[in-house]
């Protein structure tokens, strides 16, 4: 079968290290260059591999053929019509009305069938579920539900970014003891469970901890964090829409027990602020959930609050610069115009 999701590249971004002095005592930042994958997001790993292995199954078995439905914001829908396409699977995509117009174009480029329905994620999802899915011909066709977070076979797709990470500081001559954190956004939690099973399967979950970053109006992982229960939000407000889940699974919230994660919680403004200075710094466009955790290299002082230490020049930082594609530069502008003149 077709590969669904790449190997993608652990760099120094270069910028980072022509703006410090000889005598800066900042810790080495490697990026895990995400936006390189086929759905320009690491969604393209766990749904990927959720699809494939479901594909793999179907065709197995000889007796049905298989036929995929995922409710998304924009990044997971894209990632699944992405995988379909290369599956050759006919996939139907649900978003909400907040979708970008350039998104949903952008899904409906790879021959996916897209709907519009709802005004956030969670309307859009439960439309997929009570109103599309339950029209499927069950004894013809086989479909499989595409979650944008919440199924194990998504987090064992994401999970690969740890063993091309260790892979990398290997080639790279660097031990893993010196890594003191590996940073990722986080929204429902999917992402931020791969990683965890990654460092597991590494024997590191323990000894690396995971910074977690949010915005504020989505930031329902750091409220279960603070509050020591697992909470769900009525509604969201962020500009970080990839980040807007209004709850985290279950066993999110289980790992971040578990292992301490620290979360972050940050501002728009500072956010549109980072994606602005990386276009400029890089000449690469990300969306502001993952300028979410890009924030945290240019601002080391926030890494160190977060994880109650001085980092040296010795030490090693992971971001997860996580991709995504539904925003241009003049999105990031005029959103950025818009939250000043309020402010």
């Amino acid at each position: 079968m077709p590969t669904v999701y790449n190997k993608t590249p652990l760099l120094r971004p270069y910028f980072l290290e022509a703006n410090r002095g000889t005598s800066d005592s900042s810790p080495q930042v490697f990026f895990k260059y995400e936006s390189f994958q086929p759905g320009c997001s690491f969604k393209s790993r766990g749904i990927g591999n959720l699809i494939l292995k479901n594909a793999k199954k179907v065709e197995e078995e000889g007796i049905k053929t298989l036929e995929v439905f995922s409710s998304s914001g924009g990044n997971a829908g894209y990632a699944a019509a992405v995988a379909c396409r290369e599956l050759s699977i006919p996939c139907t995509v649900v978003v909400p009305s907040s979708t970008k117009v350039r998104m949903v174009e952008k899904i409906r480029s790879t021959g996916a069938q897209v709907i519009v329905s709802g005004n956030f994620w969670k309307e859009a999802d439960e439309y997929l579920r009570n109103s599309v899915i339950n029209k499927v011909d069950s004894s013809k066709v086989e479909p499989l539900y595409v979650h944008p977070f919440d199924d194990p076979l998504i987090w064992e797709g994401h999970s690969t970014i740890i063993d091309e990470i260790v892979e990398s500081l290997n080639d790279e001559n660097v031990h893993t003891s010196k890594v003191k954190g590996v940073v990722c956004s986080i929204g429902g939690g999917g992402l931020y469970n791969g990683i965890i099973e990654g460092l597991e399967r590494h024997a590191l979950a323990d000894k690396i901890p995971v910074i977690a970053v949010e915005t504020e109006g989505c930031h329902v992982f750091n409220t279960c964090l603070e509050l020591g229960k697992h909470v769900e939000f009525e509604k969201i407000s962020s500009i970080a829409t990839s980040l807007g889940s209004p709850s985290i699974s279950t066993k999110t919230f289980e790992y971040a027990q578990k292992y301490h994660s620290k979360g972050v919680v940050l501002q728009d403004i500072d956010v549109l602020e980072t994606c602005l200075r990386y276009s400029e710094d890089s000449n690469m466009i990300i969306e502001p959930a993952c300028a979410a955790s890009v924030h945290l290299a240019y601002n080391v002082d926030i890494l160190e609050e977060a994880l109650n230490k001085k980092l040296s020049k010795d030490d090693v930082i992971i971001i997860i610069a996580c991709g995504g594609s539904a925003t241009t530069l003049q999105d990031i502008k005029d959103s950025l115009a818009k939250l000043k003149i309020k402010n």
